[in-house]
Formats: C-alpha cells, structure tokens, sequence
C-alpha cells in the first residue's frame, strides 16, 4: 500500500509540474518581446528622463527627511537603468525604490536589538527592482530576513525583458539579469512564480512585518492580498501600496480608501505630480489617526 501511495504520489508531482507549466504558458514564452524593442540609445535617453523625474519629486524628498534615510542614488540609477528603463507610453520614473528604501530603513530603526530579522513580502516581482531595495535596506540596517516576491514571470527562463540588457547580453533570465546584485538575491530573496490568490494562502508566514503591493491592480484583487496579509501583521507594520491614481488604478483608490476609513491602519500618501504615480502607505495601529 505504501509503495502504490507512493507511486501515485509521484505521479501526481509530475502532473502537477505539466499542469502548471500550461497555465503560465503565455508567461513563458516571450511575455514582452521576441526580440529587442528599441535600440540601446533609446535606453539612454530613456534612462535620463526617468532620472529627473525620480529626482523632482517633493513629497520624495520630505518622506527621506523625515524619514532621516535615502537610498545611494548612484547605486539606485544603475540598478534602475537595468531593471526600470523600459520603453512605454507613460513617463518613467523609479521613484518607489526610494520610498520603499527610506520607509523600510525607518521601520527597521524601530525595531528591538534582540529582533533583528523580518519577513516581507511583495507582489508584482517583474524585473525585480523593488524586491533588491528592500534587500538594499536590509542590509544597510545589518538587518537579516527574507523578502517573498510573487510573480507570474518564471525567474529561470531565458527572454527579452524590453530594458538594455537585451542589446548587451541577448535574452536571459531574470536570475541572470540581477546577477550584479546577486549578494542581495542570495541572501534575501525568495523569487516564487504563481498568481497571488493561489500562492498567498499557502505561505507559511506567521508574520509579515513589511509588504509591497505591486501586482493585479483591481479593487478585488487588491483587497484579497491585503485582507492575505493584514491578519499576519502586528501593530506598527506596514503594508506600501503603489500606482495609487484615480484615472488610471481606480481600483487601487478605492481599497485603500476602504482600508482607511474601515480598518485598523493610518495612511499616508506620498504624492507624485511628475507621473501621477503615487504611493499609499498603510500603517497598522491600534489607535486611529483622526
């Protein structure tokens, strides 16, 4: 009877395997281009005007001197140029690597001397910029953890990912495209493929101190990853949300205007006139701001 379990057992893990692999099928062949999308001197010019943009924004500059942290800016450029200078139709700007490094940075300086690990977690891997900021003020706090980051993208397949890289190295994985930042990776990152509502209930988180949300951009998906995360979190900890724009990601507004005014969590937005790109970040309390 065991060895029949058994045998049934790896039967299964096999099916599974196909299983999975044909349900992100798209995502394993070529999701943005079959070849490269533009040629390297866009990137440039490209990578320029993301710059001002990232490095024009008021509410940025507050929050880091508030905060009393910012992210090395040449450290972040370079890791942006190869992670965040895309071509689209929107303004480009990488911004939220600097409000996820000073508030992280700041959380962390709260935190006990005999705690000096955490869990985070975010959705919407993509390239993987944000993940490696927050694996950047880890490590800049001496602090020890892990950072959870979903996708529906495969971390070790070979494609073009519309950034300079595509022109100087050809198609690659995601694993190799981080290879210069791969202390960070290695230590920090957990890189898993899946869409959130099958892979969130299954994390074996107890606590999540920190969260990025950054995947499915609708009201109820938004809702469930927080409502995923919000029973695993303890007063002070703290969930940033991006792309928090009424014309755009109605959705986005509309949850975290909820969570404002019906949860147990203060908000602060950080304001983005440049791109219309703001920030909502959600701090549970026990006590309500009014």
């Amino acid at each position: 009877m065991k060895k029949i379990n058994k045998l049934i057992g790896k039967i299964f893990s096999i099916m599974l395997h196909f299983v999975d692999r044909v349900a992100y099928f798209q995502y394993f062949n070529q999701p943005f281009s079959n070849f490269p999308v533009s040629n390297l001197q866009t990137y440039y010019e490209l990578a320029e005007e993301a710059e001002k943009n990232t490095y024009s924004i008021e509410d940025v500059d507050l929050l880091e001197k508030e905060n009393g942290f910012s992210i090395n800016r040449n450290w972040l450029n370079s890791l942006a140029f190869n992670t965040q200078i895309v071509v689209k139709k929107s303004k480009l700007n990488y911004a939220h690597g600097r409000v996820l490094y000073t508030v992280l940075r700041d959380y962390l300086s709260t935190m006990n001397e005999d705690n000096k690990t955490i869990n985070i977690l975010e959705t919407g891997t993509a390239r993987g910029f944000s993940s490696i900021c927050m694996a950047k003020a880890l490590s800049d706090s001496e602090f020890e953890g892990s950072i959870c980051t979903l996708d529906v993208l495969p971390h070790f397949k070979n494609m073009f990912w519309n950034c300079a890289a595509d022109h100087t190295k050809g198609d690659q994985s995601r694993h190799d495209l981080l290879s210069d930042w791969a202390d960070l990776t290695d230590r920090y990152i957990i890189f898993m493929q899946g869409f959130t509502k099958h892979i969130l209930p299954k994390i074996g988180l107890s606590r999540i101190n920190f969260a990025f949300l950054d995947g499915a951009h609708t009201y109820k998906d938004v809702m469930f990853e927080f409502n995923a995360i919000s029973k695993r979190q303890k007063n002070g900890d703290i969930i940033v949300f991006d792309d928090y724009n009424k014309k755009l990601f109605p959705g986005i507004v509309k949850a975290v205007n909820y969570i404002d005014r019906e949860m147990n969590y203060n908000i602060k937005l950080v304001r983005n006139k440049n791109t219309l790109r703001d920030y909502a970040i959600a701090k549970k309390s026990l006590i309500k701001n009014k």
